[in-house]
């Protein structure tokens, strides 16, 4: 899928000019105030985030450029940054502005761009010595399938943009992370090709979530005394329900006698399996930056947190449900797991093997003395409200805000 587009809707329209543009706007252009002025008009009224100050102050991160170059991908014309009395660009804007829109403003705007403009915009920007280069791949947590829906993506990068960050978005909803690694042209393009500062990566929720039905045994449908070390504690979570519930699962897990419960729970031979293919699969874009970082360059890796919250809630936008997932929630109906301390506890355990699968990965990069730095960043336990959380696998924005904390670059 396209990454989701960086044009928000905004409120306070201003109407669009009368004039005819007489110079050319945008790149390299003549850029006189009144033309500048309309094109600002223009495109803010079809909703692009642009100041109508009537003047482009740098060519490079101008609003009013970035929004041409959008506006460029997003109806099919060659991008370039500029227009020119007359051309298809300008006869564009004239012909959508005739039409009366209705924008409002969302309380989530989303940051991305379109392929074509983020890539156009990251070649421009990679050889300057000032800026930090990141390339982010991964699934959903970085790209949500919804417009103007806030994700980790966009949370980071808002929080980083003192580092002046020139950024690659190259993560697709859905993808397991042996898509990633075949969809890898244009990874090994960038990483080849330019100087790569920062390289976030999100894989492996899809590895895992998906094959849940192959992950548990079936016929344990309540949790068993012999799982806890402490049955005091265990009475307590059975006297509780909802984020109480879950959050002192989360706090309660070193009772958890892991041993015994990974042994009745999990099938171990197909979980490896799983967890074999995701190493294979970092290791192979491990080898991919190790061909051509520096110890300069940083590779991220993430955990996920605990997806207890919202179980069989699915993503949905203005109130309608879209067909993605639920993930979780029905494979638990299937097998008849219906105690939520079970529930809880299947997926804590999860997620904490998955942690404990990254720092495999990490200590194979060091062992065997790849030249870049890797970091692991752990959000277990970060999103402990469902008011974090959008649907039963992703954070909503307060929750990608918290998340983001911490990510320094």
């Amino acid at each position: 899928m396209e990454n989701l587009v960086s044009n928000s809707p905004v409120i306070n329209q201003n109407p669009p000019a009368t004039s005819v543009l007489a110079n050319s706007v945008g790149l390299n252009a003549i850029n006189n105030r009144s033309d500048v002025l309309q094109i600002q008009n223009y495109l803010k009224a079809l909703g692009y985030p642009v100041q109508t100050s009537g003047s482009i102050v740098n060519n490079q991160t101008d609003s009013t450029i970035i929004s041409i170059l959008n506006f460029q991908a997003n109806n099919r014309i060659q991008v370039t940054g500029n227009i020119n009395p007359g051309d298809v660009t300008y006869n564009a804007l004239k012909q959508l502005n005739s039409v009366n829109t209705s924008l409002v403003e969302s309380e989530d705007e989303s940051l991305h761009q379109p392929f074509l403009t983020n890539s156009f915009l990251f070649r421009r920007n990679a050889g300057n010595a000032n800026t930090l280069n990141v390339i982010f791949e991964g699934d959903s947590w970085l790209d949500y399938p919804v417009p103007t829906i806030l994700d980790l993506y966009d949370t980071i990068t808002d929080r980083n943009q003192r580092l002046n960050l020139n950024c690659l978005h190259l993560a697709k909803f859905g993808e397991t992370t042996s898509q990633m690694y075949a969809d890898r042209a244009h990874f090994v393009q960038y990483v080849s090709g330019y100087r790569i500062d920062r390289i976030y990566f999100s894989g492996g929720g899809n590895d895992v979530f998906p094959q849940l039905g192959r992950i548990l045994n079936s016929g344990i449908t309540s949790f068993d005394p012999s799982f806890f070390t402490d049955q005091a504690k265990l009475n307590e979570l059975r006297s509780l329900s909802g984020d109480a519930l879950y959050q002192k699962c989360i706090l309660y897990k070193r009772y958890l006698n892991t041993t015994t419960f990974d042994r009745a729970l999990f099938n171990s031979a197909n979980l490896s399996s799983i967890f074999s293919i995701i190493m294979r699969n970092y290791l192979g874009f491990g080898s991919i930056i190790n061909a051509h970082s520096t110890p300069n360059t940083i590779f991220y890796m993430h955990t996920y947190d605990y997806p207890l919250f919202k179980l069989g809630v699915r993503p949905s936008i203005v109130g309608v449900d879209l067909p993605l997932g639920p993930w979780i929630k029905p494979v638990f109906d299937r097998l008849g797991i219906t105690d939520e301390i079970l529930r809880s506890y299947i997926i804590i355990r999860l997620l904490d093997k998955f942690y404990a699968l990254l720092c495999q990965i990490k200590n194979h990069f060091t062992y065997y003395g790849y030249r870049f730095q890797s970091r692991i960043i752990d959000y277990r336990g970060l999103l402990n409200s469902s008011e974090l959380w959008r649907d039963e696998i992703h954070p909503n924005s307060a929750g990608a805000r918290r998340l983001s904390t911490r990510v320094t670059f």
